[in-house]
């Protein structure tokens, strides 16, 4: 065990994998029964800058993971209000060998798109895997898609995707509503016959990936009550300066 020192300040490292001092005691804590919760600050594990794991911090081991070193993805330290992103080039990512595979579900997303032109995917299909995703459409839009579950394509403009944002959204079986930093952009009326799988963090089938950088990702296997909706959405918008 030993301290490092970065630009964020002191950093403690065990066996390779990164716990940085979080600002999230003062912020609050999001609720509670998450399927997978992937935090910058804490439990990524690198060879130098590279990402080789993203510890899921939920207990549920839905870690993500990548061996090939041209595909890791890099922690960049202090990049949002004093906090870890990792960046996604347009070349990496980290594959769920647990997939999440919520019925219903919400999703909170701290991050920015950085491609100028075409999609961006924050989390996607990999291997054998559904086509299942969610994705920066292009700079203004978010897209939700599945296609072995009946899911269908949903398209919300959110705002401008090329700054930090959060971007969250809800499903209670019959209705995904969609947030961004916090506030209802858009609302859609569906059914589905299955779960809603995502395999991969950054690609679509290691074909199509993020140019951006993720700094939280938390997802539930519930459509949360508006008031663990609200304490996620005040922990990450807090913890991250967001409007």
């Amino acid at each position: 065990m030993k301290l490092r020192r970065y630009a964020a300040g002191l950093v403690l490292v065990v066996a390779g994998i990164l716990a940085v001092p979080s600002s999230a005691q003062a912020a609050g804590s999001p609720a509670g029964g998450a399927q997978m919760w992937l935090r910058a600050d804490v439990g990524v594990q690198v060879n130098a800058t590279n990402v080789t794991t993203w510890y899921d911090q939920s207990g549920n081991a839905r870690n993500g993971t990548m061996t090939t070193p041209s595909r890791q993805p890099t922690l960049v330290q202090g990049a949002l209000n004093g906090q870890p992103v990792i960046h996604f080039n347009g070349a990496q990512s980290l594959n769920l060998l647990t997939p999440v595979n919520p019925y219903t579900f919400s999703v909170f997303i701290v991050g920015r798109n950085q491609k100028s032109s075409g999609f961006s995917m924050i989390l996607g299909p990999s291997g054998n895997f559904p086509n299942n995703q969610i994705r920066w459409e292009n700079s203004s839009q978010a897209l939700f898609v599945g296609t072995a579950n009946n899911f269908p394509v949903v398209t919300s403009t959110i705002g401008n995707t090329m700054v930090f944002h959060e971007l969250s959204a809800r499903y209670d079986g019959s209705t995904m509503w969609v947030y961004r930093d916090g506030n209802l952009v858009s609302a859609h009326s569906f059914s589905t016959s299955g779960g809603w799988t995502l395999a991969s963090i950054g690609s679509w089938y290691s074909s199509q990936f993020m140019i951006g950088d993720l700094a939280e990702v938390i997802v539930y296997p519930t459509a949360l009550s508006d008031a663990d909706r609200t304490a996620t959405d005040s922990y990450l918008r807090s913890k991250y300066a967001l409007p």
